[in-house]
């Protein structure tokens, strides 16, 4: 029958600290693997920007017939990064690409109504973005919890459904409309035939994570 030798206790302590190393250098490599990550903060020269769209709307509704002609451009911006023509470029691009029909991502809309212009989602889009801009944030949703719809309802538009894209970085109303036409989830917002009105700001900033932030509200009333 096989024998087993006992372990000398003279070697007891020995094996006890290596053990105890062991089990420490285990947990050491376990907290160092989980500790790893990376991140980094935006800065002034950082890329333009687009957040994912947000939106309250209706199922889109059937294919309208025939898009009505352009609204006519006679609207005021209030906040414009001091471009020209801000508003009338504003509602020709992008009334332009709701008469042409568009592809967004793997959904294809059909020509929807052309929008026109609206005071009060202007003033909620110019507060935004000049919120985004003066406390270096970039998102939907204000650092107080404050979103779209309330932005929108705030500005004393009783809405039925809207739809908000924000955008930062771009430089001028082409650039800032193609990028969304370019991304499914925005393009799905611009093309949405349920909303009448629209309005776009655009805020410059200093010393913020990007030098303009934008804000498109677009809605329909109830």
């Amino acid at each position: 029958m096989p024998r087993t030798t006992p372990a000398d206790p003279a070697h007891a302590p020995r094996l006890a600290r290596l053990a105890r190393c062991r089990t420490l250098a285990g947990l050491v490599a376990t907290l160092a693997l989980g500790a790893c990550g990376g991140g980094g903060g935006d800065t002034a020269d950082a890329p333009p920007a687009l957040a994912t769209g947000d939106s309250a709307t209706a199922p889109a509704a059937p294919s309208p017939s025939p898009p009505l002609p352009p609204a006519p451009a006679t609207a005021t911006a209030s906040a414009t990064c001091g471009l020209t023509n801000f508003a009338a470029l504003a509602l020709q691009r992008i009334n332009a690409l709701r008469a042409g029909g568009a592809t967004c991502g793997s959904t294809t809309y059909a020509p929807a109504p052309a929008l026109a212009w609206h005071a009060q989602l202007d003033a909620a889009a110019a507060g935004h973005a000049a919120d985004m801009a003066a406390r270096n944030y970039f998102s939907h949703t204000s650092p107080e919890g404050v979103g779209p719809g309330t932005r929108i309802t705030n500005a004393g538009y009783a809405w039925r459904t809207y739809g908000e894209n924000i955008a930062a970085g771009y430089g001028s109303v082409e650039a800032v409309v193609a990028a969304w036409a370019a991304s499914p989830g925005h393009c799905a917002n611009l093309m949405n035939p349920n909303v009448q009105h629209m309005a776009l700001a655009c805020a410059r900033a200093t010393g913020a994570g990007y030098a303009t932030y934008w804000t498109l509200n677009l809605a329909a009333p109830r």
